[in-house]
């Protein structure tokens, strides 16, 4: 009686671990999809709409949306074309009071105002090799649907997996769900594979056409990849260097024989790509991490397609989990 109760408690206990995780998750995936859609129709401004000077009459502090709680923001009134309008305006650096004029985007064909993006310039540029992601090549826009589609993914798990810890009869909900992960895993595999292969084009680019240079070392750093673990065996790095150029601090990658020797002041060879504007060490030769991932995805990938449509299947219990 008393393991019953146990695992009574256990089954509670996930299952209200699971309810939170689709609170978050799905107020997170709403988050998300709400910027993308904001986010998409200032685009749609920026792209078919004009830029227009008006005469502020008044502006309206109170607080209208969720989102007036965590930005300085107001509503402005004004006058255009002999008729009033209203527009949030969020007043990052600098105050608009009535009588001031501003500069506002017009869309003819939705016949309204928005506030233009203000994006702030970098003080100096970090190589993209650094960091390296071919999704930065994705406008904001296109980053938000993203993260609003693997939000959504992991919100369908979640709730496929409690549905089928309550309702285990339910045999066509896991196989969608399993049906699904391929999809995702093989889609995941394909994206790591392209972005592998385009880190390596860019790589060779700057190594091929690459202008040899010396700078002067203003600092060096590290940075571990992956999680941390106490054996140093198995901890990965990645070496910085912050340059001075021609065109300002750049912070480029380098090897870790120079991030044990360099100092500040030091003089570095490295090379300097122009068409792509980016630099790295002359003895620095890229990041194999980027090769591992898809490697990894894609066995992913052929195991559960395997355990999908070849293994043989055992009879499900009750007990048995989504996957």
């Amino acid at each position: 009686m008393l393991q019953d109760l146990f695992n009574f408690l256990g089954r509670l206990y996930s299952l209200v671990v699971t309810l939170i995780l689709i609170a978050v998750i799905g107020g997170a995936t709403w988050l998300m999809v709400f910027f993308y859609q904001e986010e998409r129709i200032q685009n749609l401004f920026l792209k078919e709409g004009q830029l227009i000077r008006v005469a502020v009459a008044d502006v309206d502090f109170g607080q209208r949306s969720w989102l007036d709680g965590v930005s300085n923001a107001g509503y402005i009134r004004f006058s255009y074309g002999q008729k009033a309008y209203e527009t949030r305006y969020v007043m990052d650096s600098t105050w608009v009071g009535a009588g001031d004029r501003v500069q506002l985007l017009y869309h003819p064909g939705r016949d309204e105002f928005r506030q233009p993006h203000t994006e702030p310039k970098p003080d100096h540029t970090v190589s993209r090799l650094i960091r390296w992601s071919s999704a930065n090549d994705f406008s904001l826009e296109y980053k938000l649907l993203g993260g609003a589609l693997v939000l959504a993914t992991f919100l369908f798990f979640l709730v496929s997996g409690l549905v089928v810890s309550i309702f285990p009869e339910f045999t066509l909900i896991r196989s969608i769900a399993r049906m699904v992960l391929i999809v995702v895993l093989g889609t995941v595999a394909v994206f790591f594979t392209y972005d592998a292969v385009a880190y390596y084009r860019y790589y060779q680019h700057v190594k091929t056409n690459g202008r040899p240079l010396e700078v002067t070392v203003l600092a060096t750093d590290r940075h571990q990849l992956g999680r941390s673990t106490r054996n140093t065996v198995f901890r990965s790095y990645r070496y910085n260097a912050t340059c001075r150029f021609a065109k300002g601090e750049r912070t480029i990658p380098i090897t870790e024989d120079e991030y044990e020797t360099l100092k500040p002041n030091d003089r570095l060879a490295v090379l300097y790509d122009a068409s792509l504007d980016d630099s790295m060490s002359a003895t620095y030769s890229g990041n194999t991490g980027h090769y591992v991932v898809p490697a990894f995805f894609w066995f992913l990938f052929l195991v559960f397609l395997w355990n999908l449509f070849f293994k043989p299947q055992k009879r499900l219990s009750k007990h048995d989990g989504l996957l």
